[in-house]
């Protein structure tokens, strides 16, 4: 009996033990899982720290002042233009760091700059960088409120110091008119919108006949003061002065010459362009004084190129 109590025992203990080693083998691996969990969470974490601290440290994120980087600045662009995109972009205290909001406010502070259009600010691996188009000045009009220069499409454009263009002044406009408040705003007049189109047209004969030389440069001014007969109906439309002082009489608005008998447009540049060709210069007074050009008689001339 007792040797039979014995093995029932020793086959209850057998029996409790497998059944514990299967507890203690699920509770290891439940173990395992769990530590594996919190070793990846713990891993994923301290990744993260570190590629942050990686990236503030190498790249700047945050803390570090960056530079402003503009992307295809115009040869022409002087440092005292520069300097205003940069006191611009940099209004209200903004930082040059690395992130999307000081991008943003970037932005918005640049839009709001007459000299750029289609402002676009991103962020790279160590700049804030700004892609935009420049408002290039090809008139300045000069006014009682100040200097503002003029663009191609009349965009009014606040004065800093161009050195390296050539840019006529438009004489004989309600100059008074301007202020510092319509910047950036188009100057809406026929005289001025004659005046630059003429300048335009210039401007792309230089580039086809006198590409190292340009005529325009010695253009000083446009005087619009007799636009379409307004003071006197005998008098050119329009007059050039070179910087000798020089008077070119050019007469109506480009398109207009038929209608006071003149030259035709393209004879009017055919004697302006030849006269520059065959003396080098159209400053002239000073030869003689008194000496002018008139280009509204017609002469039947022909272009020194096929068009214009």
């Amino acid at each position: 009996m007792a040797e039979k109590n014995k093995k029932s025992w020793f086959s209850f203990k057998k029996k409790l033990s497998k059944t514990e080693k299967k507890q203690r083998s699920k509770a290891v691996r439940n173990t395992m899982i769990i530590f594996m969990i919190i070793a990846v969470g713990v891993g994923l974490t301290v990744g993260f720290i570190y590629l942050e601290r990686f990236v503030k440290t190498n790249y700047h994120f945050g803390d570090e002042p960056l530079s402003l980087n503009m992307a295809n600045i115009p040869f022409w662009v002087s440092p005292e233009l520069e300097k205003k995109i940069v006191d611009t972009a940099r209004k209200g205290g903004v930082r040059f760091v690395l992130n999307e909001t000081v991008a943003q406010q970037v932005g918005e502070n640049l839009r709001n700059l007459a000299w750029l259009y289609d402002v676009q600010v991103s962020v790279d691996s160590n700049a804030i960088v700004v892609n935009a188009g420049f408002r290039k000045p090809v008139a300045v009009v000069i006014s009682p409120n100040g200097q503002f220069y003029l663009d191609s499409k009349a965009i009014i454009l606040d004065y800093v110091p161009i050195s390296k263009l050539t840019i006529v002044e438009i004489m004989g406009v309600a100059a008074h008119q301007i202020s510092a408040r319509l910047i950036g705003s188009k100057w809406q007049s026929d005289d001025v919108a004659a005046a630059i189109e003429l300048i335009e047209l210039l401007n792309k004969m230089d580039s086809q006949v006198q590409p190292q030389k340009p005529l325009l440069a010695e253009i000083q001014s446009i005087d619009v003061s007799n636009f379409n007969g307004r003071r006197s109906t005998s008098q050119p439309h329009i007059v050039f002065y070179a910087k000798d002082g020089t008077e070119i009489k050019w007469g109506a608005r480009i398109g207009q010459w038929h209608k006071n008998l003149e030259a035709r447009d393209e004879e009017k540049l055919a004697i302006l362009y030849n006269t520059y060709k065959e003396l080098g210069t159209i400053q002239i007074r000073s030869a003689q004084k008194g000496t002018f050009l008139d280009l509204t008689r017609q002469q039947n001339l022909s272009l020194p190129i096929d068009r214009y």
